[in-house]
């Protein structure tokens, strides 16, 4: 739907592409599409990767299935806590099922930093999940593994503490989510996708982490043998096992932003940045006119307004020669 020779900085999409490990076991599937994949063996695959059992793992269209899952299995009769300036489609796809959602604002006051206190603070008796991106969507915050338990810690062993670490490859070693589920937390949910660092956004490729009875009782209602593909399922694979791609990965994004961060300071503009792969810019009340001056310019980036953050731009990195068309223009309308 996009014109042609559109710059799409707005998708959050990788765009190194995927390994070439990944690229020829997709092609390998294409013949046997006509059978299902089996889920079973791509489970056991992804446990054997994290060291975990088996029935701690379920995989699904993308991270999206469970992540849409979550809600509808433990929150359809009580509230959910969730951060207002993050990505939203776990909380969303809760209020339309009827639930109360209990936002929580990041700490503006310092750096968009999580309210921990806050969040804690918005659970109550009613409440049966709490929702948190890590690194955040769209600002790049963090949670370290110390956070991460410190809420599983305070939680009631009755919520379950979804984690969506779709960009934790980007933030290089050290405990996660997962190693918490690994410790034996039984109420904690940790989702992983192949759309950013490994570059599958087309496939659809993405599984869940938790305790095996938050994992049977997703499973009566999705993340089935129809959940995956035989090309998507095996590029997945294939992707774990190709470590150089993975820090071509990282290392673009970390250039990336770097070049970002240096023309946005030259520039004198606010910004946020992190682990990801994007980066916010403040543009004050010109926002909205900005983005659209660039849209006509065939130039596509996020406003925050999703994100109740209106004064933001979100820029996925592009290609090279995009990010420098994205300042040449800036340059003119600033």
């Amino acid at each position: 739907g996009f014109p042609k020779d559109a710059v799409l900085l707005n998708r959050n999409e990788n765009p190194i592409g995927p390994s070439p490990l990944a690229i020829e076991a997709a092609q390998n599937g294409i013949p046997r599409s006509f059978r299902y994949a089996d889920a079973a063996y791509i489970r056991t695959l992804l446990a054997e990767h994290h060291d975990i059992d088996k029935a701690s793992v379920l995989v699904g269209t993308g991270s999206g299935e469970l992540l849409k899952l979550a809600p509808l299995v433990f929150a359809r009769d009580g509230n959910v806590v969730a951060t207002l300036e993050s990505y939203r489609q776990t909380p969303a796809f809760a209020e339309k099922l009827g639930s109360q959602v209990k936002w929580v604002n990041l700490l503006k006051d310092k750096n968009y930093a999580y309210d921990i206190k806050g969040l804690l603070a918005a659970v109550d008796a009613d409440t049966r999940l709490l929702f948190a991106v890590t690194p955040n969507n769209p600002t790049g915050t963090t949670l370290s593994y110390d956070d991460l338990k410190t809420i599983a810690d305070a939680l009631p062993k009755r919520v379950l503490f979804v984690i969506d670490e779709a960009y934790v490859h980007f933030q290089g070693e050290g405990k996660t989510g997962i190693d918490l589920v690994k410790e034996g937390y039984s109420n904690v949910l940790v989702t992983r996708t192949f759309s950013k660092a490994y570059a599958l956004a087309g496939l659809r490729c993405g599984y869940g982490v938790g305790h095996p009875d938050i994992m049977k009782k997703i499973s009566k209602f999705g993340c089935g043998p129809t959940s995956t593909n035989m090309a998507g399922f095996g590029a997945a694979i294939a992707s774990l096992a190709d470590h150089a791609h993975l820090q071509k990965s990282r290392k673009y994004v970390h250039d990336s932003r770097a070049y970002y961060e240096k023309n946005f300071r030259k520039l004198g503009l606010n910004y946020l940045s992190g682990p990801p792969i994007f980066i916010m810019a403040e543009f004050g009340k010109r926002t909205t006119a900005i983005r659209d001056a660039l849209r006509e310019k065939k130039i596509f980036v996020r406003d925050g307004v999703e994100w109740d953050m209106p004064n933001h731009i979100r820029i996925s990195y592009g290609f090279e020669e995009e990010n420098k068309i994205f300042f040449k223009e800036i340059k003119k309308l600033l």
